[in-house]
């Protein structure tokens, strides 16, 4: 009895190490295959003088997010949506795509940056099209 109750929890033992061994970790290539890109488009569409835009473009997706940033004083919703939606039709001619949706319905966040200055974002999720 005392043979069996060995045997078995030697082989416990042994197929736990087993289990417990270091794998090769595959999540390193998955994050060097998944790369985003930060486009700042040259005509930005501004007629704010404060306003900027960004686009943060994930090219294996095919999928963008970008933000449309100002003051809060000169923020008009309007503006932000004919400016994104201009720069996102100049970003589609650039690289070849042929239409676009929303993933998510656009966003508006506000809060003070470090200066004290009181900030507006626009932003929206956007899936591409070839």
């Amino acid at each position: 009895m005392k043979k069996i109750f060995a045997l078995l929890s030697f082989i416990f033992i042994v197929s736990s190490v087993l289990i417990a061994a270091p794998v090769e970790d595959d999540l390193t290539y998955e994050e060097d295959k998944v790369s985003m890109e930060v486009v700042v488009p040259e005509n930005q569409h501004c007629t704010d003088k404060y306003a900027s835009v960004k686009i943060e473009y994930m090219p294996m997706y095919d999928e963008i997010r970008i933000y449309y940033d100002t003051l809060y004083v000169s923020y008009d919703r309007g503006e932000a949506m004919n400016t994104v939606i201009a720069c996102v039709e100049d970003f589609m001619k650039d690289r070849k795509y042929s239409r676009y949706r929303y993933l998510k319905p656009e966003s508006q966040k506000y809060w003070k940056d470090d200066r004290g200055q009181r900030k507006a974002q626009w932003s929206a999720y956007i899936k591409l099209e070839r």
